[in-house]
């Protein structure tokens, strides 16, 4: 028999007495309770919980969170004897066992005014977020609701606990970090806030009364991390503390905006990475290079000694998008694999950065599932946006997404809607530039979703269309003005050249139409020339000539070649070399 307080477990009975009287437990809440009482006060984890409450059974965290409450209902007045390790498991005091203090990182679960926050005392560093912490900071102390929101993997959750701690002093009635990332139906977000602030449970009021009931009067900061899957009851329960307990404050995380009324939104930004063919930067001088750095040595000690790591590594950031979670993710594989290894396949880095950290949140352990639990919150019709989006190599306009992307399950508006979706949830980056607005997905959330335009059987049409938008465009320019005097034209084909490149490449390396082909390449000539990349033009005619072989494409190919060669030192075309250009896309 094992006693705690005025309650006995009858082990061998599987019975409960409270005060002398039987209670009906429950199976699961017995089997919980006596695994606790037999750990003796020790550490029992959510994973040991899990296995042994519910071997080979595949259930959710947030029945252990039910279970846990109704054993504290049968404690009564001796619940303070459950402890609650944040992130790693719980401990429970049986009779004479005084094993059970505030240490370990852990933090008694019993009214809120028995400790003052539930903060994860294990700290991680956080590279770069200096000036980020202090304007969140800042920014709780101008609003009551501010929300960190940014794409998943770019450190959201680092960011407000270390901007919570900063405010511990300022919120007098306690900073209390309520982890939604495991509750995973809407209706159990209002537990888990009670959950995170100890509001103990009782047959008498909902969660959400016993929460406002503790708070009402403090002056306490309630951080509400990873709304995005359950967004509206978060909204939903931001709205009502705010209203209800007007001297507390609320900060989120979320992939989106919460929409409720005073909130501020932070935009959470990628970390500092070297710029290219920098040669006077240090790398190592940018938060990026550091995480890197950081992790690959918390594996390997010796890592980075070796000249020239360090500009490697900060060219392996550089093209991560200064994305934390992607960064972490390629310093484990670089480690394992050798970072020039690493540095040469990252453009598949899709399925190549699949290594994480056991103990992060299932949706943080590789990219894919990062981005599988972006993906799983759109709809059918965003979903199709978005991969289809992937067929741009960088930025494009709207008028440019709006004729790749349509089709028939697909009109412009849908597409419109999808792509201010997208960019509500951080998936589609949108960047203002003088008068136009321009888009583009960063680049590991832009292999995600070419993997899923493949998987979906539509990469070859939406490739062609994208081929097919790009020979349209270059050929209005090209007959539309006189490049070779016209500034505006040649800047006008500058901000496509991304474009120009990425379709000649799918056209000639894919063995693609060769007709197609063949006119793409001649209405790039003149503006290629002209920034005195001819070079470019004469890669792709050659390879045009050993790729196919007729005697259409043979006199094409060749005249291209030796009309740019004769081009090669001019400052710019003249008009027979245009007239000959045009000569041959007319053909």
């Amino acid at each position: 028999m094992l006693t705690i307080g005025n309650v006995e477990i009858l082990t061998d009975e599987r019975r409960v007495l409270v005060s002398g009287r039987p209670f009906d437990l429950g199976p699961k809440a017995f089997d919980l309770l006596e695994l606790l009482a037999n750990a003796r006060g020790g550490l029992v984890t959510k994973d040991e919980i899990m296995r042994r409450v519910w071997p080979n059974t595949v259930v959710i965290e947030n029945n252990i969170h039910v279970q846990i409450a109704t054993i504290r209902k049968v404690l009564g007045r001796d619940s303070d004897r459950l402890v609650v390790v944040p992130r790693r498991g719980y401990r429970l005091a049986v009779e004479n066992d005084e094993s059970v203090q505030l240490n370990d990182h852990a933090t008694t679960v019993a009214a809120p005014t028995a400790r003052k926050s539930n903060l994860p005392l294990t700290r991680i560093p956080a590279f770069g977020r200096d000036e980020s912490i202090r304007e969140v900071v800042n920014l709780c102390g101008e609003s009551t609701l501010v929300n960190l929101v940014g794409p998943g993997g770019i450190g959201k959750t680092t960011l407000a606990i270390e901007a919570a701690h900063c405010l511990k002093r300022t919120f007098s009635g306690g900073v209390w970090l309520v982890e939604l990332s495991r509750v995973t139906v809407p209706q159990f977000v209002q537990a888990a806030v009670a959950d995170a602030l100890g509001c103990e449970a009782g047959p008498v009021g909902t969660a959400m009364e016993r929460v406002l009931a503790s708070l009402r009067g403090k002056n306490a900061l309630v951080v509400l991390d990873n709304c995005e899957h359950v967004i509206h009851a978060a909204a939903d329960i931001a709205q009502v503390i705010l209203s209800s307990a007007p001297t507390c404050a609320v900060m989120a995380t979320s992939r989106e905006r919460l929409k409720v009324p005073g909130e501020i939104v932070y935009r959470v930004p990628s970390l500092d990475v070297p710029l290219a063919d920098d040669g006077d930067q240090d790398p190592a001088r940018t938060s990026a290079v550091q995480l890197f750095l950081s992790r690959a040595r918390a594996i390997d000690r010796q890592f980075g000694s070796s000249p020239g790591t360090v500009a490697i590594a900060g060219g392996i950031c550089r093209r991560l998008d200064g994305i934390p979670l992607a960064i972490e993710l390629a310093a484990s594989r670089a480690v394992a694999l050798g970072i020039q290894e690493l540095a040469a396949d990252l453009d598949n880095r899709y399925c190549f950065l699949t290594a994480g950290d056991r103990t992060a949140v299932p949706r943080h352990q590789t990219l894919k599932a990062t981005f599988d639990w972006s993906h799983s919150l759109l709809s059918a019709k965003e979903q199709a946006v978005l991969r289809r989006l992937a067929v741009f190599p960088s930025f494009f306009g709207l008028q440019a997404a709006i004729a790749v992307v349509g089709a028939e399950d697909v009109d412009e508006t849908e597409i419109l809607d999808g792509m201010c979706v997208l960019c509500e949830k951080s998936l589609l980056i949108a960047e203002n530039s003088g008068a136009a607005t321009r888009y583009r997905l960063l680049g590991s959330g832009r292999a995600y979703a070419l993997q899923a335009l493949r998987d979906n059987g539509e990469l070859e049409t939406f490739e062609h269309r994208f081929i097919e938008f790009v020979r349209r465009v270059l050929q209005r320019t090209l007959f539309m003005s006189h490049m070779y005097t016209d500034e505006n034209a040649l800047a006008d084909f500058k901000s496509q050249l991304d474009d120009v490149r990425s379709a000649l490449h799918l056209v000639f390396y894919s063995h693609r139409n060769r007709v197609l082909g063949l006119e793409l390449l001649a209405a790039t000539v003149p503006f290629f020339c002209a920034l005195g990349l001819s070079q470019e033009v004469r890669k792709y005619a050659q390879l045009a000539l050993t790729t196919w072989s007729d005697g259409r494409v043979d006199e094409t190919a060749s005249g291209l070649t030796e009309t740019v060669r004769a081009s090669d030192d001019e400052q710019s075309p003249t008009d027979p070399f245009v007239k000959h250009v045009v000569s041959l896309i007319a053909q």
